[in-house]
């Protein structure tokens, strides 16, 4: 379906329109829509407002979709100027409560029975409500226990998706019509959004999710989980256990007794997911933990996690030990592995640029490097380059820049590469543990013997092609003056040795022979050729001297 085949639905005028009143014209131009001419009696809202501020309340207008859109969007602080995430960040879904009624009706649909036949009490006032779900207080039948019911708001799976279709039309539209976007590659970006939303929309994996990281949280001393209940959880509700606590940007800092202890086990907890589970909560803001009566930490909100693979996590780990030790070279190695792109990357620049910013932080006491910080101005410096991290590793770093700004609120004077720097020491011995070099070397044999049984096949592929004459080799012409202009000197040059050679092989025949005039009481034409050689072979090494110092 392509922009002419949607212009006539309603969500998408409403889109078009929004966008028109709040002064992005020049956006709707380029979809190129039918009927353009009718949106100029749009009036223009207030032409005071810049351009991020005019961004985020087309946002907010638009509804849940969007201000989810941008929300995810505020992680993104390698894709992003800063102006434009502080308007994102202030993207609330706080919204209305959606009526009883329908909240009743979602439930008895998804579990095909009666509400009061699951829950023995359910509170019609919610705890809390935002664009996607709202939180009730409730009690299961048959044992009473106290629980929160977390149920998404009727339709708002369909919802998304229409609006995910539109965007994806019209990110497709203006990929390579607008120079300014062309770095993000916006269809894939909206592809990423679509799928991280619709993640968040299945309950049945958040739960999963909170099994998994209370597993690897059972032996924490101070954090917690709150307990899923599988039997009362299905893909739009998720029944857990009741947390009791106040949300930590609620709570009196001053009035802590356990500051730093509470500083350092948050932070711990971030690194170790990151490095190592490679499974992490991807936003760990004080909004998102709640502190209780005995300065526990509970973590809330587990719908959108992170995931790192092990080579991602252990890259990170030898970037982390680079940027202790200054190797800017190696810094520069593993960020470019991180990203993709369209534009080339001038790879000497590239590294000078990241010298200058590795300079400014190691010429600061430890204790005040804020490692996510630093992070963000190296994936700032690849954006300029026309690369951007994958979106994992860019949820990671916004990850642990609220994870170390939550933690320094706590204790401002929280050291985290003195934190940091036990957990990976042991994850860089432990990575080249006997156990481990032995898992490497059992998967690279599998991929011996994969490439052994997948080559014959493949190999006979290629010859049928040949034989049918179906297989055709493309060669595309790019920046080949430079190659030219070199074979041509390789040539010369080769020619010149040829010559070279020629005349002392043949001078040395005709000393040899003796014969004819002579010249020093040598044959004429032996010396002079002798002299020529002699002069071709110091212009032939006095040219390549100098083209090795170009």
């Amino acid at each position: 379906m392509d922009i002419k085949a949607i212009a006539h639905l309603g969500r998408f005028r409403q889109i078009v329109s929004t966008l028109v009143k709040y002064g992005f014209d020049d956006i709707v131009d380029r979809l190129e829509i039918p009927g353009r001419k009718y949106l100029e009696k749009i009036r223009v809202h207030d032409t005071h407002l810049n351009t991020w501020e005019r961004m985020r309340m087309v946002l907010e207008e638009l509804g849940p979709t969007f201000i989810k859109c941008g929300q995810i969007l505020s992680q993104r602080a390698d894709l992003l100027p800063e102006e434009l995430l502080d308007e994102l960040r202030k993207l609330q879904d706080d919204v209305p409560p959606e009526a009883f009624a329908e909240i009743r009706k979602v439930i008895e649909d998804s579990f095909k029975k009666p509400l009061d036949a699951v829950f023995q009490e359910f509170e019609q006032t919610p705890l809390a409500a935002a664009s996607l779900a709202q939180v009730h207080k409730a009690r299961l039948a048959g044992t009473g226990q106290e629980v929160a019911v977390k149920v998404q708001r009727p339709d708002i799976a369909q919802t998304i998706k229409n609006d995910m279709d539109i965007l994806e039309k019209i990110a497709i539209r203006l990929d390579g019509r607008l120079e300014t976007f062309k770095v993000y590659n916006l269809p894939q970006l909206v592809r990423r959004i679509r799928k991280l939303m619709l993640q968040e929309l299945n309950f049945t994996r958040e739960m999963r999710t909170m099994q998994v990281v209370r597993s690897t949280v059972k032996n924490e001393t101070g954090i917690m989980v709150p307990e899923a209940y599988p039997e009362y959880c299905n893909q739009v509700v998720i029944t857990m256990e009741l947390a009791r606590g106040s949300k930590m940007r609620d709570v009196d800092i001053s009035s802590l007794k356990r500051r730093a202890t509470l500083a350092k086990r948050g932070l711990a907890l971030s690194l170790r997911q990151v490095l190592e589970h490679g499974f992490f909560h991807a936003d760990p803001h004080p909004g998102n933990f709640l502190i209780d009566e005995d300065e526990n930490l509970i973590l809330l909100d587990w719908g959108m996690v992170g995931r790192l693979t092990d080579k991602v996590r252990f890259e990170l780990i030898d970037l982390i030990s680079a940027v202790v030790e200054n190797d800017v070279e190696i810094i520069t190695d593993i960020l470019l592995g991180f990203t993709i792109g369209r534009e080339k990357v001038n790879r000497d620049i590239l590294q000078n640029e990241v010298l200058e910013v590795i300079s400014l932080f190691t010429r600061m006491p430890l204790k005040e490097v804020n490692l996510g910080q630093l992070l963000l101005e190296l994936t700032s410096i690849l954006r300029a380059h026309g690369r951007v991290l994958t979106t994992d590793l860019s949820i990671m770093i916004k990850a642990l820049i609220t994870a170390e700004g939550t933690a320094r609120m706590l204790y401002p004077d929280l050291d985290v590469i003195r934190e940091a720097e036990p957990l990976v020491n042991r994850l860089s011995r432990s990575r080249f543990s006997a156990a481990n070099l032995i898992k490497v070397i059992h998967r690279n044999i599998r991929h011996i013997f994969r490439f052994q049984h997948e080559f014959p096949r493949q190999a006979l592929g290629i010859v049928s092609k040949l034989d049918k004459g179906e297989l055709a080799i493309r060669f595309q012409h790019e920046n080949l003056e430079g190659m030219q202009s070199t074979m041509e000197r390789v040539i010369n040059r080769l020619v010149v040795g040829i010559v070279t050679g020629a005349l002392f092989l043949g001078s040395s025949m005709v000393i040899l022979a003796d014969t004819g005039p002579r010249l020093w009481g040598y044959p004429t034409l032996g010396v002079i050729g002798y002299i020529v050689g002699l002069f071709l072979s110091i212009r032939l090494v006095i040219a390549m001297i100098r083209s090795r110092k170009k």
